[in-house]
């Protein structure tokens, strides 16, 4: 038997063992974040408006801080008296998206700061005329080898083509295809085809369109998100947007600086402002750019449009032609309804905001007096809900509804709109109901006008959305009917007939396969590259596929 206090030093032993190991492994593998000192919580007040050109020094007052306010009458008494409720929940089709509890999106991205970026295939390591792919496999995330095939198109182009006749083109167009490592690509080579002869409209002549002035009231984020987007139709168009940034007195002079030079980098014309009332909501906001509209917009604006921050328009010429089949110099309120019907049944006869709602220059001139006033009386209203009332209330005008403005009400998949044949003047709802690159979608309009979302039947089974989609049918067009559209959107056929109908049911995974316009660009030759793509079965082991079209100039 062992003396009894061996067991004990064994143990005490054991225990200082044991806390060496455990003390050792929190500290290599549990350290925590090192605690950092924040700067006080004062943020500098900031320009209550921020011109991208000179502004005219009669359009604009100067405020106590020396900084530019819009030149308004005083604002008109709220009858409810006290401050502004907050706006209700979201539950009209254009409210934005509310935020998850706790989540600051001046923080969005920090996650990854520092971080060393992974290696990314290098478009100088392959042939030239496959940069776009390459460049594009990084932005995208391409699985490491792809199924490619490139096809030349030869427009010809036409001022008397029917558009909207879906030619056949005898060829299939999905052929030809090689596998390509994009990490080692160096000596890949690309079948070469005949270029394809497709008829389609000439393209747009230029034209300035100042006679159009937008007004847009969102967020600093939200805005600075949509440059790109609006820069796609308001770049070099001399068009007037007016933006109330409703969270300004939140950021420094320096950020709308920033804001303002970015806008003017991207050659738009562009005046921001603040809200005219601190307490305004997002949808008061939206009719109150009304003013600062009539303040900053060109003298010969014929129409003002409201939109959303997600309102687009793929070119401004389809607009402007539409518009101009009306009298601005009478009281003309535009736009149209929500092609959901059931939003109609709930919010009435108006112009749905995300497709825009525009009133001719001769009514704006006779609502300029009482706008503060709807505004006020609006605080729990809509801002679509805020024009309407207000125009029903002091004229006699009434919606007049534009054919080819649509407000997009649909979710999801919305394959289905753009595979349609139809010619919007506008989308909406990019953001935040589907997902779609709206600005690489329209890039065709820029190249052939109405050739945006033109379509062509390749062989026995494939349809092309010029633009949007290569739609391939393993069991024949046949019994596909293209003068109806495909609800591929959540809800699908209920209540949709009359705003984009006759309506077709959707097709199994099986019965259609898409390759999605993901990537567009317009070379310096005049040439229109366009990467339509089909994500491969990961857990089956497939890889992508993708299909480059290249729309030669001359």
């Amino acid at each position: 038997m062992f003396h009894s206090k061996v067991p004990r030093v064994f143990v005490f032993a054991s225990a200082v063992l044991l806390f060496l190991v455990t003390y050792t492994t929190f500290h290599l593998y549990n350290r925590g974040q090192q605690p950092y000192t924040t700067g006080g919580s004062h943020v500098a007040s900031i320009q209550d408006a921020t011109p991208t050109q000179e502004p005219n020094p009669t359009d604009v007052t100067k405020g106590t801080d020396g900084i530019l306010s819009p030149g308004v009458p005083a604002k008109a008494p709220n009858n409810n008296g006290g401050s502004t409720p907050p706006r209700p929940a979201a539950q009209h089709p254009d409210s934005p998206p509310a935020p998850a509890p706790g989540f600051d999106s001046s923080a969005e991205g920090d996650a990854v700061k520092g971080e060393h970026p992974l290696p990314v295939p290098n478009s100088k390591d392959c042939p030239k005329d496959l940069e776009l792919l390459v460049r594009a496999s990084v932005q995208l995330e391409f699985t490491e080898r792809v199924r490619y095939s490139r096809h030349h198109i030869r427009p010809v182009f036409s001022a008397t083509i029917d558009r909207d006749h879906v030619a056949n083109i005898t060829e299939p167009l999905i052929k030809d295809q090689v596998e390509i490592n994009l990490w080692n690509c160096r000596n890949a080579k690309v079948p070469e085809s005949t270029p394809i002869k497709l008829e389609v409209p000439k393209p747009y002549a230029q034209k300035s369109f100042t006679h159009l002035t937008f007004g847009v009231a969102t967020d600093y984020h939200r805005l600075d998100s949509s440059i790109e987007p609006f820069a796609t139709w308001l770049s070099g168009s001399g068009a007037k947007l007016v933006a109330v940034v409703t969270d300004a007195s939140s950021r420094l002079p320096s950020e709308m600086d920033e804001l303002s030079q970015k806008f003017k980098v991207a050659g738009m014309d562009v005046t921001l402002i603040k809200p005219l009332d601190e307490e305004y909501t997002t949808s008061q906001n939206h009719f109150a750019v009304f003013l600062p509209m009539m303040e900053h917009g060109h003298a010969d604006t014929q129409w003002y449009g409201f939109l959303d921050d997600d309102t687009f328009f793929p070119h401004l010429k389809p607009l402007s032609d539409s518009l101009a089949t009306l009298n601005h110099n009478k009281d003309t309120y535009v736009g149209t309804l929500s092609e959901d019907f059931e939003q109609v049944r709930r919010y009435g006869m108006m112009a749905f905001g995300g497709a825009g709602a525009f009133l001719s220059a001769s009514l704006a001139k006779r609502l300029s007096g009482t706008v503060l006033q709807c505004v006020n009386e609006g605080h729990e209203k809509e801002g679509d809900i805020i024009i309407r009332d207000c125009i029903y209330s002091n004229s006699k005008a009434r919606l007049t509804i534009l054919p080819g403005l649509y407000q997009q009400d649909i979710r999801g998949d919305v394959s289905g709109f753009f595979e349609a044949g139809l010619r919007p003047l506008n989308l909406h709802h990019w953001k935040s109901w589907y997902d779609e690159p709206v600005d690489k979608i329209a890039t065709a309009a820029s190249f052939c006008g109405d050739c945006f979302l033109q379509r062509w039947r390749f062989g026995k089974d494939t349809v092309l959305t010029n633009g949007f989609s290569i739609a391939r049918y393993p069991e024949g067009l046949d019994s596909v009917d293209l003068d109806t559209v495909e609800a591929t959107w959540i809800r699908g056929q209920d209540g949709f007939e009359y705003g984009i109908g006759p309506l077709r049911e959707r097709y199994k995974a099986e019965q259609k396969q898409s390759y999605k316009l993901r990537e567009s660009q317009l070379m310096s030759n005049g040439d229109l590259k366009q990467l339509y793509v089909r994500g491969g079965n990961s857990a089956l082991g497939e890889i992508d596929e993708v299909v480059e079209l290249v729309w030669q100039k001359h």
